[in-house]
């Protein structure tokens, strides 16, 4: 119960950041309350915090630890079922807020878990937030090579993964593999004025500037000639994550053109609205 008053503690002092996955609430806790920072302590932690759920203890929407990919056909009930969520629709009317900027914008984010937590501040850009865990598909990589080389403008890569051997492989192999397929895809041999990548976390500077525990590289993993520690992204505290992604997106973007369209929207969101209530 100690433990979970630890936990709670945590995910109120994150509310704004939820949902936390299970090893953002481990670091937390070592950072904070002197948690044992091993991973028979995690394997305990995971435990605790499956019988807090199942014991509604600790809110299932809470914690975030993806499983099943679903994948449901739509519908509506009726026409009337349609036609209500139409006017719904011009509620929520949001213009494509990179389409006046220069450059194209992703966010990779290494764990998937942390997804919703770059998309609460990327999706106000309209930037698009990808797993690049699962760029180790070709087909995944492939498909970003299209995306980047059927713009009209160059892309900009934000990357977001673990400061060890294997998350910096995961970065220079998408980064190598799919520049060279937009090479192949479009006749072009060097494709740095189609995309450029940035690795925005966790970075050395980081390490130091939040002053981060630092682990050694897992035998495992002899990826490279890896010197120093490793952190990994969820040792990040989410207010400084999401502190450190919105910084790289505002130097990427043209933050007044965006105002000029964040305007536009609002005046046309009132217009719509105003011509489905005098549509009846």
């Amino acid at each position: 119960m100690a433990l979970l008053a630890q936990v709670g503690e945590v995910l109120d002092e994150y509310r704004d950041h939820l949902p936390l996955t299970c090893r953002q609430i481990f670091y937390r806790l070592v950072g904070k309350y002197g948690y044992d920072k091993t991973e028979q302590a995690y394997c305990r932690l995971l435990e605790t915090l499956n019988r807090a759920r199942r014991a509604k203890l600790v809110s299932f929407k809470a914690i975030r630890d993806d499983g099943v990919v679903v994948n449901a056909p739509g519908g509506f009930y009726d026409k009337a079922d349609f036609i209500a969520a139409v006017r719904r629709s011009a509620d929520a009317y949001r213009r494509d807020r990179l389409a006046e900027q220069s450059v194209a914008v992703e966010v990779w984010v290494e764990a998937g878990g942390m997804v919703p937590q770059a998309a609460r501040v990327a999706h106000f850009y309209g930037i698009p937030v990808y797993s690049s865990g699962g760029f180790d598909s070709l087909t995944t990589k492939h498909d970003a090579a299209e995306r980047f080389i059927d713009r009209v403008t160059p892309t900009v890569v934000l990357h977001l993964g673990d400061m060890d051997p294997s998350g910096l492989s995961i970065f220079d192999s998408a980064e190598e593999d799919v520049s060279r397929l937009a090479a192949d895809l479009s006749g072009i041999e060097d494709v740095s004025d189609l995309v450029e990548f940035r690795r925005v976390a966790v970075t050395p500077e980081q390490v130091e500037r939040y002053g981060l525990e630092t682990a050694p590289p897992k035998r495992t993993d002899r990826r490279g000639n890896w010197t120093g520690g490793t952190v990994q992204l969820e040792a990040l505290a989410p207010d400084d994550l999401a502190r450190e992604l919105r910084d790289a997106i505002h130097d990427v973007i043209d933050l007044d053109a965006l105002e000029v369209t964040i305007e536009d929207e609002e005046r046309e969101r009132v217009e719509l609205v105003e011509q489905f209530a005098a549509a009846g």
